[in-house]
């Protein structure tokens, strides 16, 4: 944490993208239980009042900014095909046409798997997550048949990927965090580029750190070895740590406030 600290200098202007599962919140057997302390909160909150903040993560932008709770921060979901900041929505053309066919899918695996105890579909608008963390090992592989079968069914317009205990299905397009990162870049008229800090734990974040540059900091939360992550952050724990100092440091007199001027 030191090293990547003593890279920030007072008045730094710097972009700050933070995954959510796993890097804000610790990994929790069903979705809707990881939520913030609102003291962490509110420290977030502080902290976009000096830098700009966007929360990337595989969740849908509407689910992830209801957990977050925060107003003025830059959201990319469903695992950069989606993004909002401020009044601004974008959505991936394919994926947006891709979406009947997607809920068609997901019916079909529901159908299937009725029987399968501790499995939960979640459909995300353009993307869809099936949930076996509560299921027992026995169910895991007939569950990851079902889905590879369904998206092979579909495989012009729809891909299964897998995460951290879950199955995914997504529109099968050349798309992803880093792409959704680059995505909300062009549209944000910087006339010089600020440090870029990004910060997760999934190998879904593992395109991001993949299109960010040598000289920005790009951050692993855990102990996975396969990544092309400059830095590391040993938990959960730990990525609040460096945000508290990195609050403190964006907070000296001679700071300028970057999140401010974005907003202007």
């Amino acid at each position: 944490m030191k090293e990547i600290i003593q890279r920030i200098k007072p008045g730094s202007r710097i972009l700050l993208f933070l995954d959510y599962d796993g890097t804000l919140v610790p990994i929790k057997k069903a979705p809707e239980f990881a939520v913030f302390h609102p003291l962490r909160r509110r420290l977030l909150k502080r902290l976009s009042e000096k830098v700009f903040i966007c929360i990337v993560s595989g969740r849908s932008p509407a689910d992830v900014r209801k957990l977050v709770g925060l107003r003025g921060i830059a959201y990319i979901g469903n695992h950069g095909l989606e993004i909002c900041f401020g009044q601004r929505v974008w959505v991936h053309p394919e994926a947006e046409k891709i979406r009947p066919i997607l809920n068609n899918a997901l019916k079909n695996i529901q159908d299937r798997t009725r029987d399968f105890t501790g499995v939960r579909i979640e459909n995300k608008g353009v993307t869809g997550s099936i949930h076996y963390r509560l299921s027992a090992p026995a169910l895991w592989n007939p569950l990851k048949e079902t889905i590879r079968q369904e998206a092979a069914a579909r495989h012009r317009e729809l891909k299964m990927t897998e995460g951290k205990r879950v199955f995914e299905i997504r529109p099968n397009v050349d798309w992803n965090k880093g792409k959704g990162i680059c995505e909300l870049l062009s549209r944000l008229d910087l006339d010089k580029m600020p440090l870029r800090i990004y910060i997760g734990d999934d190998q879904t974040d593992e395109d991001a750190f993949r299109v960010l540059a040598k000289d920005d900091a790009t951050i692993l939360v855990g102990r996975r070895k396969d990544s092309q992550a400059r830095y590391r952050l040993a938990d959960v724990g730990q990525v609040w740590r460096f945000l508290k100092n990195l609050l403190d440091l964006v907070s000296a007199p001679e700071t300028t406030t970057f999140a401010k001027r974005r907003r202007k």
